[in-house]
């Protein structure tokens, strides 16, 4: 009877483990890959340099300088990508974006790479009171350059 007892309860031990390594519903997301996706999040705006596998982040969005080129904007619980620069052809991680704010002309980001020269810019603006000096996510999934809303997650 003990014999029995111990073999049930090794079971069910065994079951619950099985059941908490299956992967989660399609569109469900955990604490683990919710970290695993903002890892490395400078804050929720930049207005210097964004360094490769950087990445700003607000709420569930974050923006990230991904190491083959992309400025990615993501949702971070289902890892959807909603918008994406389309600069992802300097493999091995030497890119980088920089935001660049002048009185001159409207901001903007510039996607470089050591290897391969300048890959894109793109472009912000200004109010006329004010002058845009970051580039940054809200929580509403919007990343914008300036006062320019470049793309949203909707």
């Amino acid at each position: 009877m003990h014999k029995n007892r111990t073999l049930a309860t090794a079971l069910a031990a065994a079951t619950l483990g099985a059941i908490a390594l299956t992967a989660p519903a399609a569109g469900a997301s955990t604490a683990a890959g919710d970290s695993a996706q903002a890892a490395g999040c400078v804050g929720t705006a930049f207005s210097g340099t964004l360094q490769s596998g950087k990445a700003i982040c607000n709420g569930n969005y974050l923006v990230r300088m991904q190491t083959n080129g992309d400025l990615v904007l993501r949702v971070i619980s289902t890892g959807t990508a909603c918008w994406r620069s389309a600069t992802d052809r300097a493999p091995g991680g030497d890119t980088s974006a920089t935001f660049h704010g002048t009185i001159v002309g409207p901001p903007s980001v510039t996607i470089d790479s050591t290897s391969q020269g300048r890959l894109a810019e793109i472009w912000g603006a200004h109010t006329l009171q004010h002058f845009g000096t970051n580039a940054n996510v809200n929580t509403r999934g919007e990343f914008w350059i300036g006062y320019k809303k470049i793309r949203a997650c909707s």
